[in-house]
């Protein structure tokens, strides 16, 4: 029996390596590299960029049984400038590179295939990724591979880091970054901000209480318990002490919480700390009391955390503080890349310890469904994974270098939340007062819903079924509409004439409230999306032409986005939930002439409990959240030009992100005027400064009646750039702190100040506190808190001058550390104090209190 078992294992051996013989595939490339050239050499704007495939075998190589899918920005293809090869778009960011009989590389050769498109590509974030090649077998099957052997060359020209030849914004350099700089320095402990956000009145005291091991939580009610245990974990986890909680008063050597009978606001507080008394934080309700163990939490030192002392040092002082607006919001974008519970847990960490409280969750995508929802399984099952695929009939296909595995568990594209996932994040949200917001888009940004609907409904059409195939479908399957959304999809926007799309609509919404319940959490708000649908949609549909023809009043299919809108609204209202949508839900489209289009303030919906969040502040819209308020909407500001933290810190090819609204540092979120935002739009993506008096002479100001219509602000985390959660900290740590600034705390002395020149030097000044604290006292403290964060170290600014070196950092307060050797310099390097003399290429990195480093900077001085 052994003999005839060897004998078969060998038998099946022999055949797998013959099926194997008949599958093999020709050689490839060893090595591929891309390029950009130029960005500014035609006058029409456009950038030539490069492959380079590279031969290191002994023999040829040609392209005859391979051709090669990528993920790049999304960019069109104007030209293909090579007679071996060609690039063309197939549908949003997804690219394919076709060899043709001219393709061949001789022996230890290589080979350059050049091409252009539009616009520019200026980062190393916006070079090709997940590439892999997709290789025809000799049995006529096919498989994929990664491409191993992949780099991008460096951005080192200005033609390769020009938006254009009209981008006014330079090359960042080591010098460039220590000019920016120069008006900042560093502050002592004494004069930086103890409580971030900034509260409405803090009167210090003489002396200081010390908090030890031995002190006590008093907490008298039952209602604020989970507040207590919240601060009985920070504080252990930033401290190591564990302090008891009790319904036993003591008279000092305790932080007693306190809910007051008064008429306070939900979220106000009162914080005092006193000899003979302790802590005592008193609130009106439970949220006002979270916010003050915030604000306790606050006055823990960097230094304290970062040595665990016994004894906490806090200078006695009493804080009154309340927020300046209700709505004081994050969102995060799970459906272009999937960041899972935990990345989001943290995220919401840091929102309650900075004030914040509505967690926008963008569920849904063109390139991603993220929530399970029971009864329709396909949505996850094809929306939540991305693969090799021209059809997207099973999967979606690869986005943002996701790659071609659609099993790939540790790819960025795939994953979702269970329902079990869902309900941990609203509970942990709401112990820490936030309430999340859930986003499910339509009726564009939907092709992750459609193409799962079409599967459903092949599916039962297979079976017989027809009323249960189009019970659920979002698409018209006659319909022959042509169109592009912004990201380049052809067939993204779900057809509003279907009543299955509101059946479908409803069983959503019922799904998530059943979770909401299940959470014992009530769900407010939700957020329809309702942006970029593009023109051209719906006019060749028959579904559409049989409603209109049902209905007179849809005179045209512009006129269909409103009908959409009133089922919309009429469901969630119907279910007690308000709708939000993106700033388009609050406008109506019209069309003064055959070719053009134009909206305005949609007379429609102001009464009917529609929240706008508006993010457009450019091209002559500076003044559109200020036209919706005046007309009556509530209104969340989402300015791009502060509060896209998806957008890169600076120009940096190395900075990753998009720039296509500026770049956004760590200061443009904390300078931005919510009732002002005309003196915070100063200049285009571009550079090009604005007039305040001419550019916005026209534009609506906000009316004094208005103000209130103004709900708060809200940062913007866009995931296109983002594949792991760590990136996510990095984006949004430290920008978050600014915009909890701006939402939390008063207005600021300088936005009241009309002329531009003064306003800007008391902001100077002003964030300068703000960057001190940030750098000294606020990043440490994130490497020991929630598992510790990847929170973005700005790199150093240097510069030489008669053989000496200068050098600053935008955060002052970080140290900075250099070497002369041409290597990277480590927590063990030369201490930059002072200006000193140096020769050599000099390379430097900032480095804060808890040893986290930024990257590498050099300046080379002359031997």
């Amino acid at each position: 029996m052994r003999h005839f078992l060897l004998l078969f294992l060998s038998i099946a051996l022999l055949l797998n390596c013959e099926s194997e013989s008949t599958e093999m595939a020709l050689p490839l490339p060893s090595r591929v590299s891309w390029e950009v050239i130029s960005n500014t050499a035609k006058a029409k704007a456009s950038c030539l960029a490069a492959f380079t495939f590279y031969n290191d075998s002994e023999s040829t190589i040609s392209g005859e049984n391979w051709d090669m899918f990528y993920n790049q920005t999304n960019r069109k293809i104007l030209d293909n400038l090579s007679e071996a090869a060609s690039v063309e778009q197939i549908i949003g960011d997804f690219y394919r590179l076709q060899p043709n009989e001219n393709f061949v590389i001789p022996a230890k050769d290589s080979l350059v295939v050049r091409y252009e498109c539009a616009a520019w590509l200026i980062k190393e974030s916006d070079a090709p990724h997940g590439l892999y090649w997709n290789i025809q077998l000799e049995n006529g099957a096919e498989k994929q591979q990664y491409v191993q052997n992949y780099s991008i060359k460096p951005f080192s020209t200005e033609a390769q880091v020009s938006r254009h030849r009209n981008d006014k914004i330079p090359m960042v350099t080591a010098t460039s970054q220590y000019e920016d700089n120069e008006y900042l320095s560093v502050l002592p402990k004494d004069q930086l901000t103890p409580i971030i956000p900034r509260p409405k009145q803090m009167e210090k005291g003489q002396g200081e209480v010390m908090l030890g091991g031995d002190w006590t939580i008093y907490v008298p009610s039952e209602s604020i318990q989970k507040e207590a245990e919240h601060l009985q974990s920070k504080l252990q986890e930033l401290t190591g002490m564990k302090l008891e909680i009790t319904k036993e008063e003591a008279a000092e050597n305790s932080i007693q919480l306190i809910l007051n009978q008064g008429n306070a606001s939900q979220e106000s507080y009162e914080l005092r700390v006193a000899e003979n008394v302790g802590v005592q934080i008193l609130a009106f309700h439970p949220k006002g009391i979270f916010y003050g163990i915030q604000s306790l939490l606050s006055l823990i030192s960097a230094d304290a955390i970062l040595n665990k002392k016994d004894n906490i040092t806090l200078a006695i002082m009493t804080v009154r503080d309340a927020p300046r607006f209700p709505y004081r919001g994050m969102h995060l974008d799970v459906g272009r890349n999937f960041h899972d519970l935990q990345a989001v847990k943290k995220m919401i960490d840091v929102m309650a310890f900075y004030k914040l409280n509505k967690l926008h969750l963008h569920l849904t995508e063109d390139e991603g469904w993220r929530l399970e929802i029971e009864d329709l399984p396909e949505l996850t099952e094809v929306g939540a994974r991305r693969g090799h695929t021209l059809e997207s009939t099973d999967y979606l296909h690869p986005s943002y270098g996701s790659g071609f595995d659609p099993n790939d568990q540790n790819s960025s594209g795939i994953g979702y939340y269970n329902k079990a996932d869902f309900i941990e994040i609203l509970k942990y949200a709401d112990d820490r007062h936030i309430e999340v917001i859930p986003e499910i888009n339509v009726p564009g940004h939907a092709r992750a819903a459609i193409k799962a609907m079409e599967k459903r409904y092949r599916k039962y059409m297979a079976q017989g079924e027809e009323a249960a195939a189009v019970q659920y479908l979002l698409s018209d399957m006659e319909d022959q509409s042509e169109y592009q959304s912004v990201q380049d999809f052809p067939d993204n926007v779900v057809c509003v004439c279907r009543e299955s799309l509101y059946q479908f609509y409803e069983k959503v919404v019922d799904e998530i409230l059943e979770m909401y319940e299940a959470a014992n959490v009530p769900l407010k708000t939700l957020h329809t999306g309702g942006d970029e649908v593009p023109n051209g949609v719906w006019t060749k549909s028959p579904v559409c032409d049989k409603l209109m023809q049902e209905k007179t009043a849809l005179k045209t299919p512009v006129d269909l986005s409103t009908y959409f809108m009133q089922r919309i609204n009429r469901i969630l209202t119907d279910r007690n939930i308000a709708t939000a949508g993106w700033e388009e839900v609050a406008m109506k489209k019209i069309q003064p002439t055959d070719s053009t289009y134009a909206y305005i303030p949609h007379p429609d919906f102001t009464a009917s409990n529609v929240i706008p969040y508006v993010w457009q502040n450019l091209s002559g819209n500076q003044d559109l959240g200020y036209r919706l308020a005046n007309a009556g909407y509530p209104v969340v500001l989402c300015n791009v030009t502060n509060f896209y933290f998806d957008l890169a810190y600076n120009k940096d090819p190395k900075e990753p992100g998009f720039y296509w609204g500026g770049f956004i540092d760590s200061r443009k979120p904390f300078e931005m005027m919510p009732y002002e935002i005309f003196k915070s739009t100063t200049e285009d993506p571009l550079g090009n400064e604005f007039d305040l008096i001419k550019n916005y002479a026209n534009m609506e100001q906000l009316k004094p009646e208005a103000r209130s219509n103004i709900l708060g602000i809200q940062g913007e985390l866009w995931t296109e750039t983002v594949k792991k959660s760590e990136m996510l900290e990095y984006y949004y740590l430290p920008k978050l702190i600014g915009l909890a600034e701006r939402a939390w705390s008063d207005a600021p002395e300088w936005e009241s100040i009309d002329n531009q020149e003064s306003r800007e030097n008391v902001l100077n000044q002003d964030w300068n506190i703000m960057a001190n604290t940030i750098a000294q006292e606020e990043l440490p403290r994130w490497s020991y808190v929630s598992g510790g964060y990847n929170y973005r170290i700005p790199t150093p600014g240097a510069i030489l001058k008669e053989g000496m070196l200068y050098a600053n950092v935008s955060l002052p307060g970080l140290v900075i550390r250099y070497t002369t050797d041409g290597s990277a310099p480590n927590e063990n390097s030369a201490l930059y104090q002072q200006p000193v003399p140096v020769s050599g290429v000099i390379q430097l990195k900032a480095f804060d209190a808890a040893g986290k480093e930024s990257r590498t900077v050099e300046v080379e001085s002359l031997r």
